[in-house]
């Protein structure tokens, strides 16, 4: 809206109070105004439009034909103007919309797709599209509204909130243990059939470990590696050991599916899961709920593994 725009709103809203309060002393303090400025801005108003409004006495105000037709113009103007209003309050109130959200596969069918159900069913004008992030992913000109990451951003135009710590848990089935063994120590590992995934092209296959203070690094032999999902498909079959986020094989450690191996010693480097977002002076009602049901839900999920609930 340009400028002009804007001072014929402002002198119709003066011009209709004006009217309303029968003199310039009373509409003055509804504007919260001086009645000489009160005054001088209906003569400015009338000489933009180039025509008189208000005839004016000492005593009294009579609208003109034209201040007629305009006062009962202006008066529905004003009136969409503040239907408007209320309607975009309403909205900022009430979640609605479609919220795009990225996230890793992996997260998405372990986190977001079990809880899909009751968020419609408690938010049903908010629709979702989930987005494949497990690689490198512009949220902006994706226009992705909110991202699950496992790392703080470093682009400080957006807000990083931590949900849960999500730390590394090194796995196997009770099948490929009972055939291979149990590692005695970090370095057996090199000897094993190991599974990696793949992080934007790159296979994980360096472990980190510390014991006694002393941090230890494993070269495994990776001869098998893809998403997190799929890892976790092939270390379920025996088919060898993983380093897997505690949210993917949480379930399976506690029902003994999955065994753990060196736990506590596993560096993790700190890693927890985060809500990413642009940021925004006014965070969209959509968003913000979506992360509070979120935050909810793995918390409740991990409670039963003493995983620590994260702070913004």
């Amino acid at each position: 809206m340009n400028k002009f725009s804007m001072d014929s709103i402002s002198d119709l809203y003066a011009f209709c109070e004006i009217v309303a309060s029968g003199s310039f002393v009373r509409a003055a303090k509804r504007l919260n105004m001086t009645p000489s400025g009160v005054s001088k801005k209906l003569s400015r108003f009338e000489k933009r439009l180039n025509v008189r409004l208000l005839n004016r006495t000492t005593r009294t105000l009579a609208l003109t034909e034209a201040g007629h037709d305009l006062h009962d113009r202006g008066l529905a103007i004003l009136a969409s103007i503040e239907e408007a209003e209320t309607r975009a309050k309403h909205v900022s109130l009430m979640p609605r919309g479609r919220l795009r959200i990225a996230c890793s596969d992996a997260f998405a069918v372990h986190v977001l797709a079990p809880m899909l159900e009751a968020f419609q069913e408690r938010y049903p004008d908010v629709s979702i599209t989930l987005i494949q992030g497990d690689g490198a992913l512009d949220m902006i000109e994706q226009r992705v509204d909110v991202a699950i990451r496992f790392e703080r951003p470093t682009n400080s135009a957006f807000v990083a909130k931590r949900l849960i710590e999500d730390p590394w848990i090194l796995c196997a089935s009770p099948s490929y243990l009972a055939q291979f063994g149990m590692p005695e120590q970090p370095a057996d590992l090199a000897s094993h059939r190991c599974l990696t995934i793949q992080n934007r092209g790159q296979a994980e296959d360096k472990w980190s470990f510390c014991r006694a203070g002393a941090v230890e690094h494993v070269m495994v032999n990776g001869w098998f590696s893809s998403i997190g999902l799929v890892v976790k498909a092939a270390v379920m079959e025996g088919l060898g050991v993983a380093r897997l986020a505690t949210f993917l094989v949480e379930k399976e450690i506690e029902s003994g599916s999955l065994i753990a191996i060196f736990p506590g010693i596993l560096l993790d480097d700190h890693r927890a899961i985060y809500a990413v977002y642009p940021h925004l002076e006014y965070l969209p009602v959509k968003v913000r709920v979506f992360i509070d049901e979120l935050e909810r839900v793995i918390s409740s999920n991990s409670a039963k593994n003493g995983s620590k609930k994260g702070r913004a």
